[in-house]
């Protein structure tokens, strides 16, 4: 019965002439034990738990690079067996596989002692690896098609062919799983509530499953396709040639394939970034019209254009403090704070967009303020509301925030800007310090940035010749700094960490997880304080993850808190999961404050007074991080309704011109009534159930 059910399953592939032909491929079955043998790493823990499907797609991105370069290798290594025009016989095969293995071992031993100093080494490194796995792989499969099909002779199919592939990935990830054990036993867990993957209920786990299922077919047919383009490409070479290319015609095939693929991924790029930042250049619903405030830019006594802020701009002109607010919270008299935001599209000189912003300084009273606080924003020009409020409260409206915009898209595209806005932001920065020269008053210069805006601000230490000296804020007329979730790529940050006194002579930063970890200054000094929160993926990321270790997954027993320590550096598969981690990271809910990741909300107003000296009592501290809390959630609950009014009120219009009816009032939809208490308040009396 057994032997029927098997003869009838080979019966039914048989019809499917270009599955056997495909299974068949030498360099397809060292793929798939490539992939095979990727997939354990990829359940090891990173810096945060992962969603099930966040698992599923990593498992799925991985496997699938693995595939293409074990193949790509495999079918490098039997062009330089064949003769030209030839594939190779066994005996070359398993000549040029233990040629591989030896070489590639040899080469990633010898790579790996300098693969933490030299991204070079680390390069060789890992094409050691996959060299010395895709010859074992080639190996096998060319040993495995030996017995089975010369000596046994059994037909190629997929019991034959794929199956020995699978178990040989099996064996190599059933060893690394026993690594990790011993690893994990070794050195301990630490965080251990902080497993690899989090909710796995029912439905995520099913939910997992259909992604999984989806990712499997998308792979079967993104290597089909590949395995068909390959074949038709090496047909082509055949004929333009005029004679068969053999094993060199595959090599090359798949390179150009590869190579396109890379060339779309830069093109998509490009097109995305294009996109977003036009999505992001819009008049939201909740923020119609500019500010009446005149101490505010695109107020009455700003030459600013509103339309020149963008979304986040926009914003945050629209959600300054009054003096009546910060009484409210304080019990202290206040007065009107100051903010003044230079927007990206005022100009497209940034010489002239620092004038510009430098001029809108004047015009709506920044240098009467006792505070300048230049803020660095993050790519999209977004500086963080609550920081904002929190700098209002704390010197009771006495401030004046400024946020010279380098970009109107999100950091992770803006990243190639960071040096014109080094250049913008040093720029404002000078042309204060002329300003106060001329000034009797002499307000106190602060500089804050988060995420992108820290890489910005902290990188003014850089001079024209690359060298780093943190006392160049202090030139730009600095007294001191906070700068939250410092990013990988800060030029200060990378020397600073390896060679602080190089960067820092005079130990003007400070660093901690947060600022609760240092005291109140009590001699009117300030700081250059840098919070950054040992599970911060924001801060722990890097490009160069791709093939070389990151310092803080060195030896286990020196890896930061919060570092798993069993988990082992993996190249590519390390790099997937920290991107599955940066994205983590970044996740918060609106008015709630918890220290986590990349969310530095529950440290600004400690981080504040632990950089600037403010003086706050005990009640006032916690009636400011109240507040903070209520007005986030109250703004995006603003935000969301009038989104989603916006959005009723054009579908009961186009409704109406549909119908050729006449226009009706529909003011109960008007998005601007979310933009205030009493509009809410007259939303809520609309949506109440009757007798409510």
């Amino acid at each position: 019965m057994v032997l029927l059910s098997h003869n009838h399953a080979m019966a039914l592939f048989r019809r499917f002439g270009w599955l056997e032909r495909w299974a068949s491929n030498s360099p397809t079955q060292v793929g798939v034990a490539a992939a095979s043998w990727s997939v354990a790493g990829t359940f090891a823990r990173g810096l945060l738990p992962r969603q099930v499907t966040q698992q599923a797609v990593a498992t799925g991105v991985v496997a699938a690079t693995h595939y293409e370069l074990a193949a790509t290798a495999w079918a490098s290594m039997q062009a330089l067996a064949a003769r030209p025009g030839e594939r190779p016989g066994t005996r070359a095969t398993l000549t040029v596989a233990a040629l591989g293995v030896a070489g590639g071992a040899g080469i990633s031993a010898l790579a790996q002692r300098a693969s933490d100093r030299s991204l070079t080494a680390a390069g060789l490194g890992a094409v050691g690896r996959v060299t010395a796995f895709s010859a074992l792989a080639g190996g096998a499969a060319a040993a495995w098609d030996e017995v089975l099909h010369r000596r046994l002779g059994l037909r190629p199919g997929l019991d034959t062919t794929l199956v020995p592939a699978i178990a040989t990935g099996a064996s190599v990830v059933g060893f690394s799983i026993l690594n990790r054990s011993r690893r994990a036993a070794r050195f301990g867990v630490v965080a251990p509530e902080r497993h690899a993957v989090a909710n796995t209920n029912g439905r995520a786990v099913a939910q997992a499953a259909a992604v999984g299922a989806a990712s499997a077919v998308a792979l079967g047919a993104a290597t089909a396709t590949e395995q068909l383009a390959a074949h038709l490409l090496e047909r082509g070479f055949d004929r333009v040639l005029g004679r068969p290319t053999g094993a060199l015609g595959t090599l090359a095939a798949h390179g150009l394939l590869l190579g396109g693929l890379a060339a779309a991924g830069i093109a998509g790029v490009s097109a995305v970034t294009q996109r977003v930042q036009q999505r992001d250049d819009i008049v939201e619903p909740a923020y119609p019209a500019p500010p009446t405030s005149p101490h505010v830019s695109a107020g009455p006594a700003s030459s600013m254009p509103f339309a020149s802020l963008g979304k986040e701009g926009r914003r945050f002109v629209l959600m300054a403090l009054t003096a009546q607010q910060i009484e409210d919270v304080m019990g202290e008299p206040a007065i009107e704070p100051v903010r003044v935001v230079g927007g990206f599209e005022s100009s497209a000189s940034v010489a002239e967009r620092a004038r510009l912003t430098l001029q809108d300084m004047v015009d709506v009273g920044a240098f009467t303020r006792s505070w300048i606080c230049v803020g660095s924003p993050t790519g999209v020009g977004y500086f963080n509301y609550s920081v904002a409020e929190a700098l209002e409260y704390l010197t009771r409206g006495d401030c004046a925030i400024v946020v010279p915009q380098y970009a109107l898209v999100p950091s992770a595209l803006a990243l190639t800007r960071t040096e014109e806005a080094v250049e913008l932001t040093s720029l404002v920065l000078q042309g204060i310090k002329e300003h106060l020269s001329t000034r009797a008053e002499q307000p106190t210069v602060i500089l804050i940035g988060e995420s992108l805006g820290a890489n910005v601000a902290l990188d003014l230490s850089v001079s024209a010749d690359g060298s780093v000296d943190a006392r160049r804020l202090a030139e730009l007329g600095v007294s001191g700094g906070m700068y939250l979730g410092v990013p990988f790529r800060t030029k200060l940050w990378k020397h600073w960490r390896t060679a602080p006194h190089t960067a820092d002579p005079e130990a003007m930063l400070t660093l901690v997880s947060q600022p609760d970890e240092i005291d109140r200054p009590d001699d009117g000094t300030m700081r250059h304080l840098m919070v950054v929160h040992h599970d911060d993926p924001v801060n722990k990321y890097g490009f160069a993850m791709v093939l070389q270790p990151p310092w803080w997954m060195g030896p286990p027993s020196t890896r930061p808190p919060l570092v798993p320590r069993e988990a082992k550096f993996r190249p590519f598969t390390t790099f997937v999961l920290a991107t599955v981690d940066l994205f983590n990271g970044m996740q918060s809910k609106p008015g709630t404050f918890i220290r986590r990741a990349h969310d530095y909300r529950i440290d600004i107003v400690a981080g504040l007074i632990r950089a600037f000296g403010f003086t706050a009592t005990q009640q006032q501290e916690a009636a400011v991080e109240q507040a903070l809390r209520q007005r986030e959630q109250e703004w995006a609950t603003r935000r969301m309704i009038a989104r989603k009014m916006d959005r009723a009120r054009r579908a009961i219009e186009k409704q109406l011109q549909e119908w050729g009816s006449n226009p009706i009032d529909v003011a109960d939809l008007d998005p601007t009534l979310a933009s205030s208490p009493q509009g809410l308040a007259r939303l809520s009396l609309i949506s109440a159930p009757p007798g409510a």
